[in-house]
């Protein structure tokens, strides 16, 4: 039936869809993966030799005696593999028929992103979780500070890590924990005056650069990578000695960014754990070298696209990788709790 009238042209009108699609805003890039000490892996399970300090040498005040003879203590970390998957119907043919453009490119896309920041959630996951140690694996190294442990007004160092010069005893600003435990955790509420929980602040910073020194973890050239959420980022850009340090340092504020300070490079992402304990406002920042863990890849992030033939031949596509990961290092395996509400 014709329309007729002034607005008979409306008829020939029609919805005008530009080519391409945009994406979301989201992480992209595994931001963890390049810090830490990367390996392949061909086996569901493998195991990683680590061999610890020989004993003190003694002054030799026998004439023709024995040869002396010592232990030097060995153990291992287990690593096995886990799969993760990701996969989706493209589009339906006929739906191609009213777009202009083919989404494939930028659900493949999306869903690669998707796989880059699952490997930063996983690289997270192991670095706080029990480590497998013994000759089976079955014996556990758990870290210094668990998941609900809040509002600590200490730094607390695992056994394990507790160093051998000048080793790390319970008293002062130290609580050494159990025998089967490793790292560094420096608590929210560290050297505040009121014993409040704070956020990022320059006492943390040099509590958690002192301890690493101390236990001989770390030499004084070394800058340590510490990852950071946008929060602490603030929490710099509110320090003095930061702020006043020196014209490169000013510059980064007028740019809006702190690289690097007091022996620490901050990296910057946003997926970190928090506690959880009865507040859970408590962000896990961590701190360490690429030695404090270990990342397998038994299958790097890949993708495969076929038609279902149960779904009328619908394109498919799918992303797959296998992942191992275990925190190897207690000594240089950090973490400094900020306040985050």
């Amino acid at each position: 039936m014709f329309q007729e009238g002034p607005n008979a042209i409306t008829v020939a009108e029609k919805k005008q869809f530009i080519e391409g699609f945009d994406q979301a805003y989201q992480q992209g890039e595994s931001i963890l993966d390049p810090l830490v000490d990367r390996t392949s892996q061909r086996s569901e399970s493998d195991v990683y030799q680590r061999i610890g300090e020989a004993e003190e040498m003694k002054e030799d005040v026998t004439r023709f005696g024995d040869n002396p003879t010592s232990d030097i203590p060995h153990d291992a970390r287990h690593i096995s593999l886990r799969s993760f998957e990701l996969g989706k119907h493209i589009v339906d043919p006929k739906d191609l028929m009213v777009v202009v453009s083919d989404p494939s490119n930028a659900y493949s896309q999306a869903m690669l992103k998707s796989g880059k920041r699952k490997r930063d959630d996983f690289i997270i996951e192991k670095y706080f979780a029990d480590a497998r140690t013994g000759k089976e694996g079955t014996e556990m190294v758990s870290y210094t500070r668990t998941p609900d442990d809040e509002n600590d007004t200490k730094i607390r160092v695992g056994a394990v890590s507790k160093g051998s010069s000048n080793p790390i005893k319970t008293g002062g600003q130290y609580t050494l924990t159990g025998a089967a435990s490793e790292g560094v955790s420096v608590g929210a509420n560290y050297d505040g005056a009121s014993g409040t929980a704070s956020g990022l602040t320059l006492e943390k910073l040099k509590g958690l650069r002192e301890t690493m020194l101390r236990i001989e973890a770390i030499d004084e050239a070394d800058v340590i990578p510490l990852v950071i959420t946008a929060r602490q980022i603030r929490d710099l850009m509110n320090i003095d000695e930061v702020v006043n340090s020196d014209y490169a340092y000013k510059k980064a504020l007028a740019d809006g960014t702190i690289s690097n300070f007091h022996g620490f490079r901050f990296i910057h992402c946003e997926r970190l754990a928090l506690s959880q304990g009865s507040g859970g406002d408590e962000r896990r920042c961590m701190a360490f070298l690429p030695r404090a863990f270990k990342l397998s890849i038994g299958q790097d992030l890949v993708s495969n696209i076929w038609n279902d033939s149960g779904k009328k031949n619908i394109p498919y596509i799918y992303f797959k990788q296998s992942i191992g990961g275990s925190r190897m290092w207690g000594e240089i395996a950090g973490e400094i709790r900020c306040l985050e509400s």
